[in-house]
């Protein structure tokens, strides 16, 4: 995902907002509630989630270097509640001085777009992902476009329960996908490390 830096963020905002650190389960923003901040992360995860009669439906996870809230910009509530993942720090900016930065700083203008930009692709791949039935199909959908050229490891930079969340799985249905793709011999993982076997690689490659 494309990346805000927090020194792309004006030097007013920087220094005249302290940091809240955030321990892991902690909310920092609920549903519904006016929105009058939009939230930059220095560190951590926060799981974006939306509650559906009852139901808790994660949206997708904000990492560092990224925002969250900017609805704020235009809708007067959060349509989303913010739970950091682990251990996170945020700093929070009041939606009138974001709005004035981004008309005065144009790098932050373009790199706020960018950022919106790939957030939608990456919401609309989760959501792909999340209409596949399989959920074997499902997981190679989401672990395969992660290798590197050339490459038959990958190491996940999340828990995967985390990984599951994204997928709309459970833990113990992912942890089963998991095993019955080991006990095909399309891989081998080690925690989260995960490496695919070449031959089955080349098999999936040539169908």
């Amino acid at each position: 995902m494309s990346s805000i830096k927090s020194t792309d963020l004006p030097a007013e905002i920087r220094q005249a907002r302290s940091p809240k650190t955030l321990a892991k389960g902690e909310i920092l923003l609920q549903q519904g509630r006016a929105a009058k901040f939009i939230y930059f992360v220095i560190y951590g995860q926060m799981r974006l989630v939306s509650f559906v009669e009852q139901l808790m439906v994660t949206l997708y996870n904000v990492e560092a270097n990224e925002l969250l809230g900017e609805s704020a910009l235009h809708i007067p509530t959060y349509g989303c509640t913010a739970i950091a993942e682990k251990p996170s720090q945020v700093v929070a900016v009041p939606v009138d001085e974001f709005a004035a930065a981004l008309k005065k700083q144009p790098h932050l203008s373009e790199c706020y777009l960018a950022h919106l930009t790939h957030r939608f692709a990456n919401v609309k791949s989760l959501l792909e992902l999340r209409s596949i039935n399989s959920s074997r199909v499902r997981l190679l959908r989401y672990l395969m476009p992660r290798l590197a050229p050339g490459q038959y490891t990958l190491t996940l930079d999340k828990p995967l329960q985390a990984v599951a969340s994204e997928l709309s799985l459970s833990p113990e249905a992912l942890s089963r996908t998991l095993s019955r793709l080991e006990s095909e011999g399309a891989i081998t993982r080690r925690r989260r490390m995960i490496t695919f076997s070449s031959e089955w690689l080349e098999d999936v490659a040539e169908y």
